[in-house]
């Protein structure tokens, strides 16, 4: 249940620049032209046949005309045909708005090997209409080949380019996706997951109901992802797949540049778990809730605060006894506030935290925690260590003293 940011890679390019040889028998419609001399991916004479396709593809896509959009695609591409095909349809089960592809930064093309017969960047941009506060734009390469005066696509993504912009694929570039919504919320499943989409959408709607009394504020509205393929929750959690049950974080409207939404990922082991989801869908939609407002708190406040909310549906005396149980033999000791958070004993993190928060909201009332939160969120430190200066200041205990009356209290049930 760690809360993950979506990284950016860089990988070191390897140029391609080797020119395709003519045939014997004259070039076919697929050569680059004998005269051109272009190395690969540099054929710059196809260059207002490519753009012609781009536009085309873009017309498509906003008119939902599905042959249209395929047209682009060279056939003889299978794979890359049945992988359009299967987005095209995944796109039209969304609701999907300002939609647009345009020529991206040429610059960019130092950076890529070369293949086919011309590259482009283009940035395509969409926006969930409902969901995402502003569009979001991803910077892509495509890849044509010469089809007799024009072009057709043979790919649209591009490794070197979707590291340096730390792209995550979304459920609808992996897989055919079975799309639910009810009110404010939007899941998105796959043919395996989908079987419990109704048991997911109505627990999704109780959890919605719970984090809102504690954060009024909160519109509800959010988009989740529980689909077989843990690609995502894989490059965003700092644990292993194994050990994360869900994952949230930003969608940002460009590389870079602000969030246009905040989602959450379920690991496809907890969509179908009937006592674990509830507690899951909680503590995510916490995260989603919050947004950036506790981009500056210290990881265990982060976390504990999630946790805490999602525990809160039990009666204060079984959350002690609970977090009693799961620290058995634990001493008081500082939280951590770093990434170290999740890789050093994270179930003891997570236990620590929750019932440091938990301790907090009861005694003191709830209002504590958001009031920590408000405050990291105007503070200016340079290092982690500062946090603990911030509790001392704002709560007149150290951490390591906050759980151990935590630990005494919860003990105490």
């Amino acid at each position: 249940m760690s809360r993950a940011w979506l990284s950016s890679l860089l990988l070191v390019p390897l140029l391609a620049c080797q020119a395709q040889p003519p045939a014997d028998d004259g070039p076919s419609p697929r050569d680059l032209p004998d005269s051109s001399g272009a190395p690969a991916g540099m054929d710059e004479s196809l260059r207002d046949a490519a753009l012609d396709v781009v536009e085309a593809r873009e017309r498509a896509l906003v008119d939902g005309d599905r042959e249209a959009f395929l047209a682009t695609v060279d056939p003889d591409e299978l794979g890359f045909s049945a992988t359009q095909a299967r987005w095209f349809d995944n796109l039209a089960q969304l609701p999907v708005t300002d939609v647009s592809y345009e020529l991206g930064d040429e610059d960019v093309m130092t950076r890529v090997a070369g293949d086919g017969d011309l590259q482009l960047p283009v940035d395509f941009t969409m926006r969930l209409r409902g969901f995402d506060r502003r569009p979001v734009t991803q910077r892509m390469v495509w890849t044509f080949v010469r089809n007799g005066d024009g072009a057709l696509l043979v790919e649209d993504r591009n490794s070197q380019i979707d590291a340096q912009t730390g792209w995550t694929p979304a459920p609808w570039d992996l897989a055919h996706i079975d799309v639910r919504r009810s009110g404010g919320i939007l899941a998105v499943f796959d043919e395996d997951t989908a079987e419990h989409g109704s048991y997911v959408m109505s627990d999704l709607a109780e959890a919605t109901r719970v984090v809102r009394r504690h954060l009024p504020q909160w519109s509800g509205k959010f988009v989740a992802y529980g689909i077989s393929d843990v690609t995502a929750i894989d490059a965003m959690s700092a644990m292993t797949v194994e050990d994360t049950a869900a994952v949230a974080f930003p969608v940002l409207s460009r590389p870079g540049g602000p969030a246009a939404a905040y989602r959450f990922a379920v690991n496809p082991t907890v969509v179908g778990d009937v006592l674990a989801r509830g507690r899951v869908f909680r503590h995510e939609l916490v995260h989603v809730a919050l947004g950036t407002t506790d981009d500056r708190s210290p990881q265990w406040l982060v976390e504990g605060t999630a946790e805490y909310v999602a525990r809160s549906v039990l009666p204060v005396d079984d959350r002690r006894r609970i977090a009693a149980q799961e620290l058995f033999g634990i001493s008081g000791r500082a939280l951590e506030p770093s990434r170290r958070f999740y890789t050093r004993d994270p179930l003891v993190s997570y236990a620590l935290s929750s019932l440091v928060c938990d301790y907090l909201a009861s005694t003191r009332g709830e209002g504590v925690l958001w009031d920590l939160v408000r405050t990291f969120q105007t503070e200016q430190l340079s290092t982690w260590a500062e946090s603990e200066d911030v509790v001392q200041r704002e709560l007149g205990l150290s951490t390591d003293q906050l759980s151990t009356q935590a630990l005494a209290w919860a003990r105490s049930a």
